[in-house]
Protein backbone atom coordinates (compact mmCIF):
# COMPACT_ATOMS: atom_id res chain seq x y z
CA UNK A 1 0.00 0.00 0.00
CA UNK A 2 1.21 3.19 -0.98
CA UNK A 3 -0.06 6.37 1.76
CA UNK A 4 0.07 10.08 0.84
CA UNK A 5 -1.53 12.88 2.82
CA UNK A 6 -1.41 16.70 2.53
CA UNK A 7 -3.38 19.28 4.46
CA UNK A 8 -4.84 22.74 3.66
CA UNK A 9 -3.91 25.79 5.40
CA UNK A 10 -5.09 28.50 6.89
CA UNK A 11 -2.98 31.73 7.77
CA UNK A 12 -3.75 35.79 8.00
CA UNK A 13 -2.54 38.12 5.37
CA UNK A 14 -0.88 41.21 7.25
CA UNK A 15 2.00 43.20 7.76
CA UNK A 16 3.70 42.76 11.52
CA UNK A 17 6.31 40.25 11.19
CA UNK A 18 9.02 38.59 13.57
CA UNK A 19 12.45 40.12 13.85
CA UNK A 20 13.93 41.84 10.66
CA UNK A 21 11.62 41.56 7.82
CA UNK A 22 14.44 41.62 5.09
CA UNK A 23 15.99 38.08 6.92
CA UNK A 24 14.00 35.71 4.89
CA UNK A 25 14.48 32.84 7.38
CA UNK A 26 12.64 34.11 9.82
CA UNK A 27 8.60 32.81 10.73
CA UNK A 28 6.22 35.76 10.43
CA UNK A 29 3.49 36.70 12.80
CA UNK A 30 0.25 37.94 11.87
CA UNK A 31 -2.53 39.59 14.74
CA UNK A 32 -6.23 39.65 13.80
CA UNK A 33 -8.63 41.51 16.38
CA UNK A 34 -12.37 41.10 16.50
CA UNK A 35 -14.84 41.10 18.75
CA UNK A 36 -17.45 37.75 19.81
CA UNK A 37 -20.66 38.55 22.23
CA UNK A 38 -19.10 41.90 23.05
CA UNK A 39 -15.74 40.40 24.05
CA UNK A 40 -12.56 41.08 22.18
CA UNK A 41 -10.51 38.28 21.06
CA UNK A 42 -7.28 37.87 18.64
CA UNK A 43 -5.77 35.25 16.36
CA UNK A 44 -2.12 35.32 15.87
CA UNK A 45 -0.85 33.28 12.98
CA UNK A 46 2.55 32.16 13.41
CA UNK A 47 4.06 31.02 9.58
CA UNK A 48 7.17 30.04 8.36
CA UNK A 49 8.92 31.35 5.08
CA UNK A 50 8.66 27.09 4.12
CA UNK A 51 4.71 26.92 4.61
CA UNK A 52 4.17 25.63 7.85
CA UNK A 53 2.46 27.24 10.65
CA UNK A 54 0.10 27.65 13.35
CA UNK A 55 -2.85 29.69 14.91
CA UNK A 56 -3.13 31.44 18.73
CA UNK A 57 -6.80 32.30 19.67
CA UNK A 58 -6.33 34.62 22.80
CA UNK A 59 -8.42 36.75 25.25
CA UNK A 60 -6.90 39.64 27.27
CA UNK A 61 -8.18 41.34 30.09
CA UNK A 62 -5.62 45.08 31.13
CA UNK A 63 -3.03 43.80 28.89
CA UNK A 64 -2.73 40.18 30.34
CA UNK A 65 -3.64 37.46 28.69
CA UNK A 66 -6.75 35.39 30.20
CA UNK A 67 -6.91 32.74 27.56
CA UNK A 68 -5.28 30.53 24.90
CA UNK A 69 -6.02 28.43 22.77
CA UNK A 70 -4.11 26.58 19.88
CA UNK A 71 -4.69 25.51 16.33
CA UNK A 72 -1.92 23.18 15.90
CA UNK A 73 -1.82 22.74 11.90
CA UNK A 74 -3.60 26.19 10.84
CA UNK A 75 -6.61 23.79 9.22
CA UNK A 76 -8.89 26.10 10.89
CA UNK A 77 -9.87 23.84 13.57
CA UNK A 78 -8.80 24.55 17.58
CA UNK A 79 -7.05 21.17 18.63
CA UNK A 80 -5.63 22.67 22.05
CA UNK A 81 -6.98 24.93 24.70
CA UNK A 82 -3.58 26.20 27.04
CA UNK A 83 -5.46 27.71 29.54
CA UNK A 84 -8.71 29.80 30.48
CA UNK A 85 -12.49 29.67 30.85
CA UNK A 86 -13.63 28.73 27.50
CA UNK A 87 -13.91 24.93 26.45
CA UNK A 88 -12.52 23.55 23.17
CA UNK A 89 -16.28 23.53 21.74
CA UNK A 90 -16.37 26.99 23.15
CA UNK A 91 -13.01 28.07 21.65
CA UNK A 92 -14.16 26.50 18.04
CA UNK A 93 -17.05 28.20 17.71
CA UNK A 94 -15.38 31.98 18.55
CA UNK A 95 -12.46 30.76 16.07
CA UNK A 96 -15.03 29.99 13.26
CA UNK A 97 -17.02 33.32 13.68
CA UNK A 98 -13.33 35.35 14.16
CA UNK A 99 -12.14 33.50 10.41
CA UNK A 100 -15.10 34.45 8.65
CA UNK A 101 -14.56 38.04 9.95
CA UNK A 102 -11.35 37.65 8.61
CA UNK A 103 -12.83 36.43 5.53
CA UNK A 104 -15.16 39.85 5.28
CA UNK A 105 -12.49 42.17 5.64
CA UNK A 106 -10.47 40.30 3.10
CA UNK A 107 -7.91 39.88 5.58
CA UNK A 108 -7.60 35.40 5.25
CA UNK A 109 -5.84 33.29 2.90
CA UNK A 110 -6.38 29.82 2.21
CA UNK A 111 -3.55 27.58 0.87
CA UNK A 112 -4.03 25.79 -2.07
CA UNK A 113 -2.39 22.23 -0.97
CA UNK A 114 -5.18 19.41 -0.11
CA UNK A 115 -6.10 17.32 2.60
CA UNK A 116 -6.29 14.45 0.68
CA UNK A 117 -5.26 10.71 1.62
CA UNK A 118 -4.27 8.16 -1.05
CA UNK A 119 -4.43 4.11 -0.56
CA UNK A 120 -3.04 2.34 -3.37
CA UNK A 121 -3.83 -1.73 -3.47
CA UNK A 122 -3.24 -3.71 -6.21
CA UNK A 123 -4.89 -2.14 -9.55
CA UNK A 124 -7.14 0.58 -7.46
CA UNK A 125 -6.53 3.95 -6.34
CA UNK A 126 -8.63 4.89 -2.89
CA UNK A 127 -8.51 8.63 -2.39
CA UNK A 128 -10.61 10.07 1.15
CA UNK A 129 -10.65 13.84 0.62
CA UNK A 130 -11.62 16.35 3.53
CA UNK A 131 -13.04 19.61 2.38
CA UNK A 132 -13.84 22.84 4.68
CA UNK A 133 -12.22 25.10 6.96
CA UNK A 134 -14.61 24.77 9.83
CA UNK A 135 -15.36 21.66 11.38
CA UNK A 136 -18.63 22.00 11.35
CA UNK A 137 -18.80 22.31 7.68
CA UNK A 138 -16.18 19.73 7.02
CA UNK A 139 -17.10 16.95 4.61
CA UNK A 140 -15.48 14.00 2.89
CA UNK A 141 -15.22 13.07 -0.74
CA UNK A 142 -14.50 9.23 -1.85
CA UNK A 143 -12.93 8.65 -4.72
CA UNK A 144 -12.38 5.07 -6.33
CA UNK A 145 -10.36 5.00 -9.52
CA UNK A 146 -9.12 1.98 -11.50
CA UNK A 147 -5.73 1.52 -12.85
CA UNK A 148 -6.92 -1.04 -15.51
CA UNK A 149 -10.25 0.17 -16.59
CA UNK A 150 -9.24 3.83 -16.08
CA UNK A 151 -12.52 4.40 -14.59
CA UNK A 152 -13.80 6.24 -11.45
CA UNK A 153 -16.37 6.70 -8.76
CA UNK A 154 -17.05 9.39 -7.09
CA UNK A 155 -19.37 9.28 -3.13
CA UNK A 156 -19.67 12.07 -0.60
CA UNK A 157 -19.80 11.54 3.04
CA UNK A 158 -21.48 15.02 3.95
CA UNK A 159 -20.81 14.91 7.92
CA UNK A 160 -17.60 13.15 7.44
CA UNK A 161 -18.94 10.77 10.12
CA UNK A 162 -18.24 7.58 8.02
CA UNK A 163 -21.35 6.80 6.56
CA UNK A 164 -21.57 7.87 2.68
CA UNK A 165 -24.91 9.79 1.68
CA UNK A 166 -24.06 11.03 -1.49
CA UNK A 167 -23.47 9.54 -5.06
CA UNK A 168 -21.87 11.96 -7.88
CA UNK A 169 -20.34 9.43 -9.92
CA UNK A 170 -20.65 5.82 -9.93
CA UNK A 171 -23.58 2.85 -10.88
CA UNK A 172 -23.16 0.89 -7.80
CA UNK A 173 -24.88 1.76 -4.83
CA UNK A 174 -23.87 3.43 -1.39
CA UNK A 175 -24.52 -0.24 0.45
CA UNK A 176 -22.00 -1.58 -2.14
CA UNK A 177 -19.36 0.87 -1.68
CA UNK A 178 -19.80 1.86 2.50
CA UNK A 179 -18.05 -1.19 3.50
CA UNK A 180 -15.26 -0.26 1.25
CA UNK A 181 -15.28 3.53 2.58
CA UNK A 182 -14.98 2.10 6.50
CA UNK A 183 -11.60 -0.20 5.58
CA UNK A 184 -10.24 3.11 3.81
CA UNK A 185 -11.22 5.21 7.02
CA UNK A 186 -9.07 2.84 9.20
CA UNK A 187 -6.34 2.15 7.90
CA UNK A 188 -6.02 5.66 7.96
CA UNK A 189 -6.99 5.71 11.49
CA UNK A 190 -4.31 2.96 11.72
CA UNK A 191 -1.82 4.73 9.93
CA UNK A 192 -2.06 8.14 11.83
CA UNK A 193 -2.70 10.19 8.67
CA UNK A 194 -7.04 10.16 9.77
CA UNK A 195 -7.89 11.59 13.02
CA UNK A 196 -11.49 11.05 14.40
CA UNK A 197 -12.67 14.94 16.20
CA UNK A 198 -15.74 16.02 16.84
CA UNK A 199 -17.50 13.25 15.75
CA UNK A 200 -16.12 13.89 12.03
CA UNK A 201 -12.98 11.75 10.46
CA UNK A 202 -10.46 14.46 9.20
CA UNK A 203 -7.61 13.73 7.11
CA UNK A 204 -4.39 15.33 8.71
CA UNK A 205 -1.35 16.48 7.74
CA UNK A 206 1.96 13.78 7.00
CA UNK A 207 3.99 13.64 9.94
CA UNK A 208 6.97 14.97 7.48
CA UNK A 209 5.04 17.83 6.35
CA UNK A 210 4.73 19.25 9.78
CA UNK A 211 6.91 22.16 10.68
CA UNK A 212 9.85 21.01 12.52
CA UNK A 213 10.89 24.55 13.93
CA UNK A 214 7.88 24.43 16.28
Amino acid sequence: MIFKAKLSFLLLTGLLFLGCSSTKDLPTRTDFAFTFDDEPFEIISISAPSGEGYNYLIKKEEGKSVFRSMDTNQDGIIDLVQYGPFSIDQANSIYTYGIQQAIDQHKFKARNTQRILTITENDTVYTIQTFGYYRDLLYNQFTINSLVTDSSEIYLDMNADGELDNIEKSERSLEEVQKTYQRIIQNGVENKLIEFRFEKFIVLISPKEQASWL
